[in-house]
């Protein structure tokens, strides 16, 4: 994938991101509480991985009306019933967030995130971290929409890229590392209440 379409799926991504607060900030105020109170647990899974084959879940315990401590997981095992087509990976994300506003439907938060990946050809391993914002809408007594976007550093490392020849797998470049600034995560996450 080249720069430029990573770059134009990026603001793609924050256009809809920021229409998606605009639209909702014209509604009618509303009077009732929309947010999870002191001492709920949710359930977690974002859309977003979902679309790339990559099943995900997460918890979030709110210690505070204003505070919430969140750990997300992704996993992903394909092999596309071949010997050399690989979408192995995995992803941890843990995040501590501040709720902002009477009706604490806008957060920020610090997130890291750690994991490793071998998408056919190429493998690593990364981890960063970074400032998240976002927006929960209200869609009834027990569920959320969470909308945000992640911006930070991810360290990848470890990266090797191979070729599969005779049922072997042969490098075909010396390990190496770098670093990346920009987004890195974008959530469109179905939250439940579950106490």
């Amino acid at each position: 994938m080249t720069n430029l379409m990573k770059m134009n799926k990026t603001v793609l991504l924050c256009i809809l991101f920021f229409m998606s607060i605009a639209v909702y900030a014209q509604q009618p105020e509303r009077s009732s509480q929309t947010y999870f109170e002191k001492g709920s647990l949710s359930l977690r899974s974002n859309a977003v991985p979902w679309l790339m084959l990559m099943p995900n879940a997460g918890f979030e315990y709110k210690p505070s009306d204003n505070i919430g401590l969140i750990v997300d997981g992704a996993f992903a095992h394909w092999s596309l019933n071949t010997t050399n087509k690989y979408w192995h990976l995995w992803n941890v994300a843990p995040q501590v967030r501040y709720y902002i506003g009477e009706l604490k439907d806008n957060y920020l938060g610090l997130q890291y995130m750690m994991g490793s990946y071998n998408l056919t050809g190429k493998q690593g391993s990364y981890m960063g971290g970074g400032l998240t914002l976002g927006h929960q809408f209200d869609c009834g007594q027990n569920l959320l929409v969470d909308v945000g976007i992640s911006l930070g550093y991810l360290y990848l490392y470890d990266t090797e890229e191979y070729t599969r020849k005779n049922n072997v797998n042969v490098r075909t470049k010396d390990k190496y590392s770098h670093g990346y600034w920009g987004p890195t995560s974008a959530s469109i996450t179905f939250v439940w209440k579950i106490n």
